[in-house]
């Protein structure tokens, strides 16, 4: 018998029509995938556009994924192995062949008899073991059998709710192409709609997405469900779980292996995960929650990069588009940082995109110009992309560079541009964009010169756990040479203007439970490294911002004013915080609200201050 931890399912039936009542009532009742009939005509791209998978026995007709029996030794079969479930029948001499011939993925079984003969295939052969089951008794026995996988045909939500509590081994729910693919593989075995369909039924975890009104940016209700969670389908931990987190009390910090490990979890798991999170949070700040007033100056929405997931930026001739391209003079961006600091706002955030008349001069002008009007205004601003961009417009290096902004005023650096460090993943989300390396150099740079950044993570689009571990991975090894992050950023990808999303090539945002997850793991994970932790509530809104602060999160960021770019993408969120609403939320949150500075350096107890007395640190 395998030693088998983790047990995947998935929910199936016949497809008996392709109408849209037929569907719809099937997606309601949470079916994901369909058995074809053969001689039933059934339209398969109308199948993948309602969110369905399919499985065909005719290997030439279009389908998500086929059956291959004893009978196809003999035929010449083109599809991804992974692609193919193996239904077998009880010979050995015939299963040894088509195993070894095609690789498939899944290993469909009717006997139980036949596991010890298949589980000595494994070492050889990657392929999982799969079985229609009937009954809850049905699936605890072929599970503590060695089964990995459970057909369910016609299983009701209560039934697997039933089996959830029931079974002694985590269990989680996949879709016929999620986990079985990654994304890249997904992109180069998969048609267009295939793709779309595949990345849009499925979590960033590869678990199968339940649906919930609730996305990033979308200003509706968060779901919830045990505490911090709102997955009901998968309760998943993988089996050294319980172990990484009894390490973690004893050392104080996980490796990278086990921060891809803990990723993986969902479901009532995740809970401990925020829980323990939130308990770091308070031996670092105790009760403490902070925010900054600042005012965001984004002075350009034209850019001459191409990055697949911005909805904020535009061509110079993109007059068609619902926000039309604009420019800000200098002297339009120094009246609105007055009337920022007019309102009591301790620091200006400078962003916007790569006009392609700005050089280096252009940013440095920026900085003399706010500066010799306001001088203890602290500038926050110009991206790595901006400074390397900015550097090589003017011929100078990056280090040369940073020094005159550092001398002209500039204080610190918006940790954006990061997107998601690694490389595999650049290349289809931001290609013509600084690489992970030059994002970092940059970084490095002006840490060793004294300007001090954030360190940011855009989540939720074309990305995987891997990504996310050697994002967090190549973070930590700059701050351990330099000390140089204030804090980390988790910003989940808003899609809903995102040119990626509308080409049918991304994931639509993470999910509630990957953002408590990132939140939540970004504070573990640092711990003793960055001290502070911060929520986007332009994204999550406040209701999210608001769970968050029990699960890993000190910092709400800043009151911002005019933030176009997270709008842009289609974010319902409001452009400004007030201090009457952060203290009103950081109080409801049963924390105390004080108002810092950039660097966290200067705090102010707001607890007993009346609001109108909120004016500057």
């Amino acid at each position: 018998m395998n030693n088998i931890k983790n047990i995947s399912y998935l929910r199936i039936r016949p497809c008996d029509s392709d109408n849209e009542i037929y569907l719809s009532s099937r997606l309601k009742e949470g079916t994901s995938s369909f058995t074809v009939k053969p001689d039933l005509p059934i339209n398969y791209e109308t199948l993948l556009i309602n969110g369905f998978q399919t499985i065909s026995t005719d290997l030439t007709e279009k389908s998500s994924v086929w059956f291959v029996t004893d009978d196809e030794i003999d035929i010449t079969i083109t599809h991804s192995s992974k692609r193919l479930i193996y239904r077998y029948k009880n010979n050995k001499e015939n299963a040894l062949e088509v195993i070894s011939r095609y690789k498939p993925s899944v290993i469909l079984i009717e006997n139980l008899e036949d596991i010890d003969f298949l589980a000595n295939l494994h070492g050889v052969n990657k392929f999982i073991i799969s079985m229609y089951v009937n009954s809850i008794e049905d699936a605890i026995e072929a599970v503590e059998s060695g089964v990995d996988d459970l057909f369910l045909r016609d299983w009701s939500k209560d039934q697997i709710l039933e089996l959830q509590t029931t079974m002694v081994y985590p269990i989680y729910e996949r879709t016929l192409l999620s986990p079985a693919f990654s994304v890249n593989q997904a992109r180069s075995v998969l048609d267009k709609l295939e793709f779309t369909n595949f990345l849009q039924t499925r979590n960033v975890r590869g678990y199968k997405r339940e649906h919930t009104d609730w996305f990033p940016g979308s200003g509706k209700d968060i779901p919830n469900l045990f505490n911090f969670t709102s997955e009901s389908l998968s309760d998943y931990k993988t089996h050294n779980f319980d172990k990484i987190l009894d390490n973690f009390s004893k050392t104080q910090n996980i490796s990278e292996q086990d921060l891809l490990e803990l990723f993986k979890t969902s479901g009532k798991y995740i809970n401990q995960v925020a829980e323990l999170a939130g308990e770091l949070t308070k031996k670092i700040h105790g009760n403490r929650v902070t925010f900054v007033k600042n005012r965001n100056i984004n002075y350009t929405n034209q850019c001459y990069y191409k990055c697949g997931f911005c909805g904020f930026s535009k061509g110079p001739r993109s007059l068609d588009l619902k926000e039309k391209p604009y420019i800000l003079t200098p002297e339009e961006v120094v009246q609105r940082t007055i009337e920022a600091h007019d309102i009591g706002a301790s620091e200006v955030c400078l962003q916007g995109g790569i006009h392609p008349s700005y050089t280096g001069d252009f940013y440095l002008d920026l900085v003399k110009k706010i500066k010799n009007v306001l001088p203890d205004m602290h500038i926050h601003g110009f991206t790595p992309l901006e400074i390397w961009q900015g550097a090589s417009t003017v011929n100078k290096s990056v280090e040369v560079y940073l020094t005159e902004l550092k001398e002209a005023g500039l204080g610190t650096l918006p940790g954006t541009a990061a997107e998601i460090l690694d490389d595999r993943i650049r290349k289809y989300l931001c290609d013509d964009k600084i690489t992970s390396s030059q994002w970092a150099y940059v970084m490095e740079i002006a840490h060793s010169i004294g300007i001090k950044s954030t360190a940011t993570i855009m989540f939720g689009h074309i990305d995987d756990l891997d990504s996310w571990v050697n994002h967090f991975k190549l973070i930590k090894d700059i701050q351990i040479k330099t000390g140089g992050f204030t804090e980390v950023v988790p910003l989940p990808f808003v899609h809903m203007g995102s040119p990626i999303f509308l080409q049918g090539k991304s994931m639509p945002g993470p999910t509630w439970d990957e953002i408590v997850l990132m939140h939540a793991l970004a504070r573990i994970y640092f711990f003793n490294t960055i001290d502070n932790i911060q929520a986007s509530w332009v994204k999550l809104g406040h209701d999210g911002a608001k769970v968050l602060l029990r699960s890993g999160v000190n910092d709400l960021g800043g009151t911002l004013i005019n933030e176009n770019i997270s709008r842009a993408s289609g974010a319902d969120h409001g452009q400004e915080t007030t201090d009457t609403e952060f203290i009103h939320l950081i109080k409801s949150a049963q924390k105390t609200p004080y108002l810092r500075n950039t660097l966290y350096t200067s705090f102010k107890n707001l607890e007993d201050v009346s609001v109108e007395n909120v004016i500057k640190i």
